[in-house]
C-alpha cells in the first residue's frame, strides 16, 4: 500500500485525497464526514487488477488503530452515498465516525471503481484471496498503529473474517455480524426452513419440502454439481430449484455457483480455532438469515482454547440489515421497520472501546 504513487489531494474538498492511479467512475459521490479524512485509494491484487479501497481516519491523528471491513454476499459498493439512510449505511457511518478508529474498505472486483470482474462471477476463493491481501496492504503501512487491527466482517463477510485474520499476529480482534461457523449447507437449509415457517406454511408441506431441498443441496453443494445439470439429469428436482429463495438460471444470490461451491469447502470452524484474540461475535434477534447457534459455535470453538475470549451479543428486535421491528414476523415481511443501526453500535463500540 505504501508503495501508491501519484498523491493527489483536491484543494477544493480538503476532507478527502484521491492517492492512486484508478480512476473514479463518472458522477461517483464523494462521502464526508466532520472531523474525518478519506482517502481513495487502490490495491493490486492479481493480474494487475487493481480494486478501489477507501480509508478514513480521524482528522489530526497520526497514527491510528484501524478496522478492516469485510462486507456482504451481494456486488453493491462499500461506498455510504450521503443520500442514504438504510442500516447499513448507519452502521458504517457510526464506525467511521464514532469509533475512533480508522476504517479500510475495499470494493470487490467489479464493483465500484474496482477493476475486474463482473462482481456476479467472482469465486469465493478470489475474493477471500483479495480480502487478505487488503489485511496485508494494511500491515505494511506506517501511518497506522499497524500493530492494532481489528478485523469486521458483516454477513457473509463473518464467515470470511475468522479466514483472513487467523496467523496475522496484528490483528487484535474479530468483529462479527450476521454469520456463524457451521457450514454453506447447513447454513442453506437453516435459511430455507426459517422463511418457510415464518411464511406461515403447512408443517407438513414444509418437511416434504425440506426432503427435496436437501436432495438438491447435497449434489449442488456437497457434490459439486451445477443446478442446471442437476435438473437435466434429474427432471424431477426442476420444480426445486425456484422453490429456493434468490435462484435463477445463472446464479444464486447474485453469485456463481462456483462462490458456493467453494463456500461450501471453506472450513470456517478450522479457522475459527486458530483465533487466539478477543473476539464478539453479534446478530440481531429477528435475523432470520441466520441463527444463533452458528453465532455460539464461534464463541465455543475459540474459548476451548482461551476461555474468556470470545462473546456473543444479540441485539434485540434487530433484523439482519440493522432494521429494528415489532416482531419476528414483522422482520420477516419487512413491515414497520426502522432503520436503526444504534444498538448494534453501542455494543460494538464499547467492545473497541475495551480493546
Amino acid at each position: 500500500m505504501r508503495a501508491l504513487t501519484a498523491f493527489f489531494v483536491l484543494n477544493f474538498i480538503p476532507t478527502w485525497a484521491l492517492t492512486a492511479d484508478l480512476p473514479r467512475r463518472p458522477d461517483a459521490p464523494v462521502e464526508s464526514y466532520p472531523g474525518i479524512e478519506l482517502e481513495y485509494g487502490s490495491l493490486s491484487v492479481e493480474s494487475g487488477i487493481r480494486l478501489r479501497t477507501i480509508l478514513s481516519r480521524p482528522k489530526g491523528d497520526d497514527k491510528p488503530p484501524v478496522i478492516l471491513f469485510i462486507q456482504w454476499l451481494s456486488c453493491d459498493t462499500v461506498e455510504v452515498r450521503p443520500d442514504r439512510d438504510d442500516g447499513w449505511s448507519q452502521m458504517l457511518r457510526g464506525m467511521i465516525l464514532d469509533s475512533g478508529w480508522a476504517v479500510m474498505r475495499t470494493d470487490k472486483r467489479g464493483t465500484g471503481d474496482s477493476e475486474g470482474g463482473p462482481c456476479g462471477e467472482l469465486d469465493y476463493d478470489t475474493e477471500l484471496a483479495d480480502h487478505r491481501a487488503a489485511l496485508a496492504a494494511l500491515t505494511s503501512r506506517d501511518d497506522l498503529n499497524t500493530d492494532r487491527i481489528v478485523v469486521f466482517g458483516a454477513s457473509m463477510g463473518s464467515r470470511m473474517a475468522a479466514e483472513v485474520a487467523a496467523g496475522v499476529p496484528d490483528v487484535v480482534g474479530v468483529l462479527g455480524w450476521g454469520g456463524g461457523s457451521k457450514t454453506w449447507f447447513e447454513r442453506m437449509l437453516a435459511f430455507d426452513r426459517n422463511a418457510m415457517e415464518r411464511s406461515g406454511d403447512d408443517a407438513a408441506q414444509i418437511a416434504t419440502r425440506m426432503r427435496k431441498h436437501t436432495t438438491f443441496y447435497t449434489r449442488y453443494l456437497l457434490e459439486g454439481q451445477d443446478p442446471p445439470d442437476i435438473i437435466e439429469s434429474d427432471p424431477g428436482m426442476a420444480d426445486v430449484w425456484p422453490d429456493i429463495i434468490g435462484t435463477s438460471a445463472t446464479d444464486h444470490y447474485g453469485r456463481a455457483f462456483a462462490f458456493h461451491h467453494q463456500a461450501q469447502l471453506a472450513d470456517w470452524t478450522a479457522a475459527w480455532a486458530r483465533i487466539e484474540v478477543p473476539v464478539l461475535m453479534t446478530m440481531g434477534e429477528f435475523d432470520w438469515f441466520e441463527n444463533q447457534a452458528g453465532h455460539e459455535t464461534v464463541i465455543r470453538i475459540v474459548n476451548q482454547r482461551k476461555p474468556g475470549l470470545a462473546h456473543f451479543a444479540l441485539v434485540p428486535q434487530m433484523d439482519h440489515h440493522f432494521n429494528l421491528f415489532g416482531s419476528a414476523g414483522d422482520a420477516f415481511r419487512d413491515v414497520g421497520g426502522t432503520a436503526d443501526a444504534g444498538p448494534f453500535l453501542n455494543i460494538a463500540l464499547e467492545w473497541l472501546r475495551d480493546l
